[in-house]
């Protein structure tokens, strides 16, 4: 698939969004914002753009278009669709027309495409939702893989079953069919894809964590150690189920969509898409999924949703979007240039995630308590608001110390 990434979104009359425009960067972007804001749905916007066999689960006004600018080999193509002005759009849910669209309009692009001509483009996006758990599945045997034509077309025709959580790639039979694959002759590139794997899988858990892939045999289950303890792929917790699926499915999706050395792993290129990455994860796993997935897939573009401050805590300059609301519902988004690494928990949820609420916890009032007792003098109720404080926070807490020189201070005072 070449070194094509997608460069930006359009969209507009979609859903909830009257008019948005998304900038993306090569690497890892990661949509944040409050809690109905429209993250999900920026997602369906852009499988939108190339996959437009769906179009039911979404409402359209009359204004509706949407488009996607692909850069590929310094060229940017732009695919997509624009209702004919015949349609009309207002307010249609599950009763689009099947047809009536024409490509979007040039725009400065170099080329321009319907979101049915995909194919021409050489461009096909991994898409995963947030459903992720490996639910237990008997495997007879090897099973024949489609080749790469017929591999596209079906990761594209399936791109919004996938977001929606309906489908989930079969990471179990792939195992399987590489476990036995990979002494062949004819299997080169995926042995060393399969060698990568192997090499990377303690670096999947939280530090100091054994985690390693066994043998898969007679019965065709395979087999993991976590800390010298054996397990099946479906005993695995769902932490390491979650992180698993996005793994292999990444795996399987550069393998089955590529032809020679475009299958090699650790310089593949292309767009993964995930909903809700952090779901399932131990706030350790979100401190360290995102290193673990550069480590292994380098090259590759990732365009995810998360609500997790410990996920955001982790990016890098230019790696998050935030996805807020304006008056006139015009919304032009691009990566910002801060890093939250410094952030606590707190800051991250109310000033990125729109969290109201946090001023209510017990530790944020009494604090604020703390607060008014010094300010009034008042010796007695501040040792009461203390002795509260002391035991809802954390033994390192400064805070404390803060109140206890004020206290001693008023009754110095006094």
């Amino acid at each position: 698939m070449g070194d094509s990434y997608i460069k930006s979104l359009h969209v507009k009359g979609f859903r909830c969004f009257k008019e948005l425009d998304v900038d993306f960067n090569e690497k890892f972007n990661f949509i944040v914002g409050k809690n109905g804001c429209g993250k999900t749905s920026l997602l369906r916007a852009i499988v939108l753009s190339y996959s437009s066999i769906r179009m039911d689960d979404s409402r359209y006004e009359e204004s509706f278009e949407a488009w996607i600018d692909i850069l590929k080999d310094d060229k940017v193509n732009r695919i997509g669709i624009v209702p004919y002005e015949k349609i009309m759009m207002k307010n249609l849910y599950r009763n689009l027309p099947k047809t009536g669209f024409k490509n979007p309009p040039n725009g400065g692009a170099d080329k321009v495409y319907h979101s049915n001509e995909i194919g021409r483009l050489d461009f096909c996006p991994m898409v995963l939702g947030a459903f992720r758990r490996i639910e237990y599945k008997k495997i007879e045997g090897m099973k024949v893989e489609l080749n790469h034509i017929d591999s596209r077309n079906e990761y594209i025709y399936q791109a919004i079953d996938n977001l929606n959580g309906g489908i989930l790639p079969n990471v179990k039979q792939w195992l399987i069919n590489r476990y036995f694959q990979i002494e062949k002759d004819w299997a080169i590139i995926e042995k060393q894809n399969w060698e990568w794997l192997i090499s990377n899988l303690d670096k999947l858990g939280p530090n100091n964590m054994d985690f390693e892939f066994i043998s898969i045999e007679r019965d065709l289950e395979p087999k993991f150690k976590i800390d010298n303890q054996i397990c099946y792929l479906e005993e695995l917790s769902s932490g390491f189920q979650s992180i698993l699926s996005i793994v292999l499915s990444i795996f399987e999706w550069i393998e089955r969509t590529n032809t020679e050395n475009g299958m090699l792993v650790r310089t593949a290129k292309g767009t993964v898409i995930i909903d809700e990455l952090d779901v399932h994860l131990h706030p350790e796993w979100q401190l360290t999924l995102k290193k673990s997935l550069q480590t292994i897939f380098p090259n590759i573009q990732f365009i995810v949703t998360t609500h997790s401050p410990h996920m955001i805590a982790t990016a890098d300059y230019g790696e998050i979007i935030v996805l807020d609301e304006t008056e006139d519902n015009i919304i032009k988004l691009e990566p910002n240039n801060k890093i939250y690494s410094g952030w606590s928990t707190d800051q991250i949820l109310e000033e990125l995630m729109g969290v109201e609420s946090l001023s209510d916890k017990s530790y944020e009032k009494l604090i604020n308590e703390g607060v008014k007792n010094i300010e009034s003098k008042d010796i007695e109720a501040l040792k009461l608001t203390m002795d509260k404080l002391e035991k809802v926070a954390h033994p390192s807490d400064t805070i404390v110390s803060v109140f206890k020189i004020k206290l001693a201070e008023l009754q110095l005072e006094g």
